[in-house]
């Protein structure tokens, strides 16, 4: 009691709902972010703001603000013209029209003849132009710069990268190795339907020493609505039991199935979650478990059992079970383990809620099997155990 109280006030989980949404949303926001930092709006933006920012920008801008006319060579010809025009021999030309060709007409011709091309006009009016700075190419960019921080994808980057820091951080450790969302219409073949016992050796099928159920080869495993279900259903098979006195024939009033990536699918160490909604009828165990090529080691990621919540590992050497104070309230729950040469961490909606020191290294399978314990009343039956989705990640 005094266990479960603790974990309702100190260690609540959250809701699959919520937390699968939070998830989504970081998943949108990623993609969203992605998308823009791969864009040419932002690649550009990266650019002009290198120069922006450097102040190569404001620089070259001031150069062409500075750009007086008084400073100009344009300015000293005109000055030379209005200088000439004064002098009595080009003054006698101008009223007589007569040439002495003096040096001095000469050079007023010239410069004159300067002063009246279409260049030195093009000259005098941009360097007398107070806003021609804002006709230059540095100017121009700074709007393009300006323009591009003031859109909605630069200024909405900054909010996504902040809020996907923490999850982006996390997935970045990680690359995914396997999968399974159960969108198609039957069961893809990375998976088996029978014991990788009785699938590599004894060739028939078997139930375990305490088992009520027999486990048939798929006929109990239905894919439908992007769902996995293990159903165990109220009737007759013949199979045979495993026992102290070896196998013998049983004839079982249950069926239920298991389904394993036993000889497809194998991993040491990574993250490994899965989307179910198990059963919480009294009788009954319903389990997400990894299994090795021996009985151990293996590593019970999620069972209920009689409608409790255990998790546990199991080496040649130690062994370790945990019973959760966790009530199945919810329909779905998010449920997985970290694996890593150390530790095993046991996580629920992505809270931790148990780890352990027990060192496995072998390769394992992913499993999900449900199984009856003792007579069940017929209006629980048929039980179904639920699977959304399966999803594996190794370290990069």
């Amino acid at each position: 009691m005094i266990e479960f109280l603790k974990y309702r006030i100190f260690s609540p989980l959250t809701a699959t709902e919520k937390y699968e949404k939070t998830i989504a949303v970081m998943e949108n926001n990623c993609k969203k972010m992605g998308e823009i930092l791969d864009s040419e709006a932002y690649l550009k933006f990266m650019k002009l703001k290198e120069y922006v920012e450097s102040g190569r920008c404001k620089n070259d801008i001031d150069v062409v603000k500075n750009q007086k006319f008084k400073n100009s060579a344009e300015y000293e010809l005109e000055k030379k013209l209005k200088y000439l025009s004064k002098n009595k021999k080009v003054k006698h030309f101008l009223s007589s029209g007569s040439n002495s060709n003096s040096f001095e007409v000469e050079k007023y011709l010239h410069l004159k003849q300067k002063s009246e091309t279409q260049e030195f006009k093009e000259r005098k009016a941009y360097l007398c132009d107070k806003d021609k700075h804002k006709k230059c190419e540095a100017y121009k960019t700074f709007e393009d710069y300006t323009y591009l921080k003031k859109s909605a994808d630069i200024k909405l980057l900054p909010k996504l990268q902040e809020s996907c820091k923490k999850y982006v951080s996390e997935m970045s450790k990680w690359k995914g190795s396997f999968g399974d969302d159960f969108t198609s219409a039957i069961l893809e073949k990375k998976w088996i339907t029978q014991p990788v016992t009785v699938f590599r050796h004894l060739h028939k099928p078997y139930t375990q020493s305490g088992d009520l159920q027999f486990i048939s080869n798929g006929k109990n495993i239905n894919v439908t609505n992007s769902l996995l279900q293990i159903i165990t259903r109220k009737e007759q098979a013949n199979g045979l039991l495993w026992s102290d006195s070896g196998f013998v024939p049983k004839k079982f009033s249950y069926t239920s199935g298991t389904i394993s990536t036993a000889t497809k699918f194998v991993q040491t160490y990574g993250k490994i979650e899965a989307k179910i909604l198990p059963p919480k009828t009294k009788g009954t165990y319903h389990a997400f478990w990894l299994g090795s090529e021996q009985m151990l080691p293996f590593i019970n990621i999620f069972c209920v059992k009689d409608g409790k919540i255990q998790v546990g590992a199991f080496s040649n050497s130690q062994s370790v079970v945990k019973k959760l104070p966790i009530p199945l309230k919810q329909k779905f729950y998010i449920v997985g383990i970290e694996w890593n040469p150390s530790e095993i961490i046991w996580t629920i909606n992505g809270k931790k809620v148990f780890s352990t020191n027990i060192l496995i290294s072998e390769q394992m399978y992913l499993a999900f099997s449900s199984g009856v314990k003792q007579e069940l009343n017929d209006i629980d039956l048929p039980i179904s155990f639920d699977i959304d989705w399966i999803k594996c990640y190794k370290h990069k």
